[in-house]
């Protein structure tokens, strides 16, 4: 791990006194050696990361350690043992507690998975990782307490609360009407694109919402250009992020709105997707019994104080000063122990209006786009 700059300015003064030692030394008849040895002493600190989440039958915490080692410390980054602890040298639990009362307590079991990128500079596929599953899931009511102990005799320890779930906070789009259409466009003597406006109400625990929308596509890849040979079909979803809303507490009960120029549903999928004469798209699915295209899934991803904490202290630098601080909420350790949770209307339809647009407008004509409605004009025949 690299040293702070401290570290090296109190290396670089030291040596600077080893050598003006040395010369002296010369002067009086002293033989000295200049060989000086930069990497300092440094203590192994644990790294931990997680985020609890309610809805998820198991939770998830990564654990691994800074190091420090002679050489190319890329080289050092490649190999397993650097970064992680020997599993017969850490005692990790789980605490959940209401107020001062521990309601339950869980010991921590590792494992390996094998889903770790293998592009960036440390060892992969495999890592270790260390869960529990608690039965009937966790209380969003309560707060939980990280803890390990290291064989070193080192200690760390974190606490978080967690997201309250509040069924029907999002109220636009309007959850539980089965045939809600979304209108990105408005065709008439010329084409308008309104603003949509997604709304929902803060649940307790809250700091953050990351707003996106998922569309669902199909995609049909032709052997001619006519379209009667069918090689393949893919299914495929399109992460269409909004931006963020931050709350001005955590308490729950404050109204936010977002609002979307429709313009932006055609000028993301021109950038998301590629034009292919051998490829046509179908923009969602058809529902029977509504007799409707279901097309978007609305997301709210919400994350609470420390994690929203987190996000906003990592997130791109835009002025002039390009350090920013380093966050940790592990006593004992650095890395984040936070919550965080999903809430969503699923399933939205959409306009013709809006398929009109997308398959003749002049951003979108070239993806080949139609409706799996049988009723509709722009129908995939």
């Amino acid at each position: 791990m690299e040293r702070t700059g401290m570290e090296r300015k109190l290396t670089k003064t030291g040596a600077t006194s080893l050598a003006a030692f040395c010369c002296l030394s010369m002067w009086i008849g002293i033989g000295c050696s200049t060989d000086i040895d930069l990497t300092a002493p440094y203590e192994r600190t644990p790294v931990v990361f997680s985020l609890l989440e309610a809805a998820q039958d198991t939770q998830w915490v990564r654990i691994n350690r800074t190091w420090l080692g002679d050489g190319n410390q890329f080289d050092s980054a490649m190999v397993q043992d650097s970064s992680e602890y020997d599993r017969d040298d850490l005692i990790v639990a789980m605490d959940e507690r209401s107020g001062e009362q521990v309601l339950r307590t869980w010991q921590l079991q590792d494992t390996v998975i094998e889903n770790k990128s293998t592009d960036g500079i440390f060892y992969g596929p495999n890592h270790q990782m260390w869960f529990f599953v608690p039965e009937g899931g966790l209380d969003s009511e309560a707060e939980y307490d990280f803890s390990m102990d290291i064989a070193d005799g080192t200690h760390a320890e974190a606490s978080t609360n967690m997201i309250a779930t509040q069924a029907g906070n999002i109220t636009q789009p309007p959850p539980g009407v089965v045939n809600f259409k979304f209108g990105f466009a408005s065709i008439g003597f010329t084409t308008t694109y309104p603003d949509v406006t997604f709304k929902w109400s803060s649940t307790e625990g809250a700091s953050q919402y990351d707003i996106s929308m998922r569309i669902h596509v199909t995609e049909r890849i032709w052997a001619d250009l006519e379209h009667t040979q069918l090689v393949d079909e893919l299914d495929r979803i399109i992460e269409w992020p909004m931006g963020s809303l931050r709350t001005d507490t955590d308490e729950g009960g404050e109204v936010l709105q977002k609002e979307v120029n429709g313009e932006r549903f055609f000028t993301t999928l021109s950038t998301q997707l590629v034009e292919d004469p051998y490829i046509t798209r179908v923009l969602g699915s058809w529902d029977e019994n509504v007799q409707i295209a279901r097309a978007f899934d609305f997301i709210l991803t919400i994350a609470n104080e420390e994690l929203a904490t987190y996000l906003e202290i990592n997130s791109p630098v835009t002025g002039v000063i390009q350090e920013r601080p380093e966050y940790t909420n592990i006593n004992g350790g650095l890395g984040l122990f936070a919550s965080r949770a999903s809430q969503g209307v699923y399933g939205v339809g959409y306009t013709t209006s809006t398929i009109e647009q997308l398959m003749e407008g002049d951003a979108t004509a070239a993806l080949n786009f139609c409706t799996p409605n049988p009723f509709s004009d722009f129908f995939c025949d």
